[in-house]
C-alpha cells in the first residue's frame, strides 16, 4: 500500500478528483482501545434511538465561556453561546467521547452515557494552563484542534508570552524572531525585505486574509496590523500548501482580538513612554493604545484602537541611525472592530475590519555607508522623507455553522495596501477572494475515525509598482486562482493521528503593457497549475515523548515583479510554482516541570529562486536554481517552582545550492537565504502575586563563508550580536505599571539585514541598531 500510494502521487498530478478518491479510502485498519469511566446517567426506561444532550462551560470563577469547542466523537461538533451553553440534538443513544477546547485552557475528555430523551451534563469548569501543547490552532489545517494533534512544527504565541513581547518591544518582527526558531531576524526598519522561514518566503495572514504581496514583494507584510489589536500568532514552520501561493516557507496568521464573553463591557487602556538612555535628545516617543469588548445577548465585539509616535533612533553611541527605511521619527495608527452575532447554538457570522497606517516623516536624511569601516547616519536635511505604509485595509465577513455531522466555515474578504519607500517609489496591491471549507466526521471500525477536511479557494491578487508621480515601475499584474483541496485526519487506536490531503489550485497570470525610458515590453499572459500534497503521522500516548513526522509541500511563483521592472518579458522568466518538499521529524512533550520540541528538517526544490544585485545598484537578476536547507530547531520550558520558568528557543540552519544544474550540491547559500546560529534565552520570575520580573538574551552567531572577492548582495560577513532585554510588570487592583529596557547592555552591533545588503546601493542600508531604550508605561483595566 505503501508503495502504490508513492508511485500514484507521482504519476498522476492532472486528476484531481482520482487523487481525492483515492486518498479517502487508503484508511488503515482500526485498533481497538479502552474506554474512560463514563459519567453515570440514571436509565428511564425511555426507548427512543436518539436524544438531546445540553450542557454549560464555565471558568474557574464560574462565568460561562463562549466559543469553547464541544466535539462528539465521530458525531458533531459545536461552540458554546455568550453565555457558557451548548446543545446536541439527535444524538445517538450510548456511550459517547466528548471532547471540550478552548484557547488558554487545559482539555477536558469525558465519556457520557445517554440512555434517554434528554441528558443534562454537569457544568465543565475549565482551568487555565500555559502549557502550549493544549492551545487550540486552527491555521495548520483549517480545523480547531490541539497543537498535540498536529503532526508537524507549529509556534503558538499568545497569552502572557505575546504581551510580556509586546511591552519590551512591539515591532512584530522583533516578537516573532525571539520566539520563532527559524526565522529571519528583525531588519528593525519599516521593511522585511529578507525575511524568511527556515530560508523559504512565507506567506501571512491576518484572520485568513492574505496580507503578503507575493507578485511584488513590498516587504511590509509583517507590519500590516499593530500588536495590540492581536490575540495571538499560529506560525507553521515548513512549506504548506493550506493557504495557496507564497507559503514555500510557512504561514504566520495574525489572530485578531476575541471578545471577552463573561461582562458586557471591558476595558484596557494601556500607555507606554519610550527614551533613549543612550542621549535622550529627540528619542521621546510614546503608545497609547485602547481596546473595548464584551457580549450582550446573542451579540458580542471588539473594538481597539491605536496612536503612535517614534522618536529619532540613536545607535549605542548615541549618533543618530540614519533613517533611510528606519522606524525613527514615525506616527502609526490601528483601529479593529468585530461584531459577532450568535443566530442560533449552531450558526455564527462575524464582521471584522481592520485599519493600519505608519508613515515616517524625518528631518533627517541617511548618508552612505562604507562596509567595514562606517555606517550610515542621520544628519539634518530639508528633504522630506515619508515612507512607510500609509494604509492596509482589511475586512471580512465570516460564517460558522453545524449542519448534522458537517461543520462549516466560509468567508468573504478584501485587503487593500500602499506602501511607499522613501522618495522612490510604492506599490499598490488588494486581495480579493472568498474561502470555503467544510469538515466532516465519520466512524471506523473499533471505534476509530476519520475527519475529512474539505473546500475551495478563491483569490484575485492585484499588484503594481508605481512611481511617486504614478508611473509604471511594473506593469499591471493580475493573478488568478482557483483550489480545491482534502484534507483527512485519522484518529486510530487511541494515540494514532494520521494525516493525510491534497491540494490542486489553477493560476492565471496576466502582465500589462511596460513603457520605460521609450521601450515597449509587451504584456503577456501564463497559466499554470499546481498539485502538492502532505503526509502526516504523530503517536500520542505519552505526554512526555510524542513523536511525529511531516511531509508537507508548498509553492510560490516568486517575487516577479522584481524582474519584471527591468523589462524583461514575462516570456522569459515562466512564472510557474515552484514546489519546495518539506521533510521534518520532531519530538515534543511535557514531563513534571518540563515542556519541549525537538524538530529536524529538510527542505528541497529544483528550482529555488535567488534574486541577486548586479552591479548596477537596484538592478537584479533572477537565479532559479536547485537548492537543499536543512535544520534544527530547539524549544524547552522549564518551571522547577511556581514562582520561577526558564525558556529556551535555538535555531539553527545550512543548505547549498547547484549553481551549474549539474547534480552536485557543493555551492553555498548566501545570507539573505540562510540565518545565522540563533539562540533566545529568557527566565520568568514572579516574586509576589503582583509582581513579575521577566529577562531575555538574544544571541545571533556569526556566518562568513564567502571570500571577499565574491562580496556583493547576501555574501558580505555576517558580524553576529547579543541582546539583552529587561521587563518588570507590578499590578495593584486594576491598574499595572509596567517598565522595560531594550537593549541593557547597549551593545554595538549592525541588524542581518545591514550586513546582508552591505556595500550594495551605495551603502545606504548598513546602519547599526538602536542602542539602550527605556519604556514606562501603565494598562488599566476595567
Amino acid at each position: 500500500m505503501k508503495t502504490t500510494t508513492r508511485s500514484w502521487f507521482i504519476t498522476q498530478k492532472t486528476t484531481l478528483a482520482s487523487s481525492l478518491l483515492v486518498l479517502s479510502f487508503s484508511i488503515i485498519p482500526a485498533i481497538s482501545f479502552s474506554r474512560e469511566r463514563p459519567i453515570a446517567v440514571r436509565k428511564n426506561g425511555n426507548d427512543q434511538e436518539s436524544g438531546t444532550i445540553k450542557g454549560k462551560v464555565k471558568n474557574s470563577e464560574g462565568k460561562g465561556l463562549s466559543n469553547v469547542y464541544i466535539n462528539i466523537d465521530g458525531i458533531n461538533s459545536a461552540k458554546t453561546d455568550h453565555e457558557g451553553n451548548f446543545i446536541f440534538s439527535k444524538i445517538p443513544k450510548g456511550i459517547h467521547s466528548m471532547t471540550v477546547k478552548h484557547i488558554g485552557f487545559q482539555e477536558i475528555k469525558s465519556q457520557i452515557a445517554l440512555e434517554r430523551e434528554t441528558l443534562e451534563l454537569p457544568d465543565f469548569v475549565m482551568e487555565q494552563t500555559s502549557n502550549h501543547l493544549n492551545e487550540v490552532v486552527v491555521t495548520a489545517s483549517r480545523l480547531a484542534e490541539s497543537i498535540d494533534e498536529v503532526p508537524s512544527s507549529i509556534t503558538y504565541i499568545g497569552g502572557k508570552t505575546l504581551e510580556d513581547q509586546r511591552l519590551i518591544n512591539d515591532n512584530l518582527p522583533n516578537i516573532l524572531m525571539q520566539k520563532v526558531p527559524s526565522i529571519s531576524p528583525s531588519e528593525e526598519s519599516q521593511n522585511n525585505f529578507i525575511a524568511k522561514i527556515r530560508g523559504r518566503n512565507f506567506l501571512v495572514l491576518i484572520d485568513g486574509i492574505p496580507q503578503s504581496t507575493p507578485l511584488r514583494n513590498g516587504g511590509r507584510d509583517m507590519k500590516t496590523i499593530d500588536a495590540s489589536a492581536i490575540d495571538h500568532i499560529e506560525v507553521i514552520n515548513g512549506a504548506s500548501a493550506m493557504y495557496g501561493n507564497g507559503a514555500a516557507g510557512g504561514i504566520i496568521n495574525y489572530i485578531t482580538k476575541k471578545p471577552k464573553t463573561d461582562r458586557s463591557f471591558h476595558s484596557s487602556t494601556s500607555l507606554n513612554n519610550s527614551l533613549s538612555l543612550v542621549r535622550p535628545d529627540e528619542t521621546y516617543g510614546y503608545n497609547l493604545a485602547q481596546v473595548f469588548s464584551g457580549s450582550k445577548d446573542k451579540f458580542d465585539y471588539v473594538v481597539q484602537g491605536k496612536i503612535a509616535r517614534t522618536g529619532v533612533v540613536r545607535s549605542s553611541d548615541g549618533t543618530i541611525v540614519s533613517p533611510f527605511y528606519g522606524l525613527g521619527e514615525t506616527k502609526s495608527y490601528n483601529a479593529l472592530a468585530k461584531i459577532g452575532y450568535q443566530i442560533n447554538d449552531n450558526h455564527r457570522i462575524e464582521l471584522m475590519g481592520n485599519y493600519y497606517r505608519s508613515v515616517q516623516d524625518s528631518k533627517y536624511v541617511g548618508t552612505k555607508g562604507e562596509f567595514g569601516s562606517k555606517p550610515a547616519i542621520g544628519i539634518p536635511s530639508d528633504t522630506v522623507i515619508n515612507g512607510g505604509t500609509p494604509y492596509n485595509k482589511a475586512f471580512h465577513v465570516k460564517y460558522d455553522g453545524n449542519f448534522g455531522r458537517t461543520s462549516a466555515n466560509m468567508s468573504l474578504y478584501y485587503e487593500d495596501m500602499n506602501t511607499v519607500f522613501e522618495s522612490y517609489n510604492q506599490t499598490y496591491s488588494d486581495h480579493k477572494g472568498a474561502r470555503l471549507n467544510f469538515s466532516t466526521p465519520f466512524d471506523l471500525p473499533n471505534n476509530n475515525k476519520v475527519t475529512l477536511i474539505y473546500g475551495v479557494d478563491l483569490l484575485k491578487d492585484h499588484t503594481v509598482q508605481k512611481t511617486l508621480d504614478d508611473g509604471l515601475v511594473t506593469p499591471d499584474m493580475n493573478m488568478k486562482s482557483g483550489a480545491l483541496y482534502l484534507q483527512s485526519k485519522f484518529n486510530l487506536a487511541e494515540y494514532w493521528i494520521l494525516k493525510g490531503g491534497v491540494r490542486y489550485e489553477n493560476l492565471d497570470f496576466k502582465v500589462g503593457d511596460l513603457t520605460k525610458a521609450g521601450k515597449v515590453t509587451p504584456g503577456d499572459k501564463s497559466n499554470s497549475n499546481a498539485f502538492v500534497f502532505n503526509l502526516a503521522g504523530r503517536y500520542n500516548k505519552l505526554k512526555y515523548l510524542q513523536p511525529f513526522v511531516s511531509f508537507s509541500q508548498g509553492y510560490s511563483i516568486g517575487d516577479v515583479g522584481l524582474v519584471l521592472r527591468n523589462g524583461v518579458p514575462l516570456s522569459q522568466i515562466d512564472p510557474k510554482p515552484v514546489v519546495v518538499n518539506n521533510f521534518e521529524l520532531g519530538l515534543n512533550g511535557t514531563y513534571a516541570m518540563l515542556s519541549y520540541q525537538l524538530t529536524g528538517y529538510y527542505s528541497s526544490s529544483k528550482k529555488g529562486s535567488t534574486f541577486a544585485e548586479t552591479s548596477t545598484p537596484g538592478n537584479y537578476e533572477l537565479i532559479q536554481v536547485p537548492q537543499r536547507i536543512y535544520g534544527l530547531e530547539f524549544v524547552v520550558d522549564v518551571t522547577p517552582v511556581d514562582w520561577l520558568k526558564f525558556g529556551t528557543i535555538l535555531g539553527y540552519m545550512d543548505g547549498r545550492q547547484d549553481l551549474k544544474n549539474e547534480g552536485k550540491y557543493k555551492d553555498k547559500l548566501d545570507n539573505s537565504i540562510i540565518s545565522p546560529f540563533k539562540v533566545n534565552i529568557n527566565a520568568d520570575f514572579k516574586l509576589t502575586d503582583r509582581w513579575n520580573v521577566y529577562l531575555q538574551y538574544l544571541h545571533l552567531g556569526k556566518r562568513d563563508v564567502f571570500q571577499p572577492s565574491e562580496y556583493n548582495y547576501g555574501k558580505y560577513p555576517i558580524s553576529g550580536y547579543g541582546l539583552m532585554d529587561f521587563q518588570t510588570r507590578y499590578k495593584l487592583k486594576n491598574l499595572a505599571f509596567i517598565f522595560s529596557v531594550n537593549n541593557i547592555l547597549n551593545n554595538d552591533y549592525f541588524p542581518l539585514h545591514a550586513e546582508v545588503r552591505g556595500a550594495t546601493n551605495e551603502g545606504r542600508y548598513y546602519a547599526k541598531g538602536s542602542g539602550t531604550i527605556a519604556n514606562l508605561g501603565i494598562q488599566l483595566d476595567l
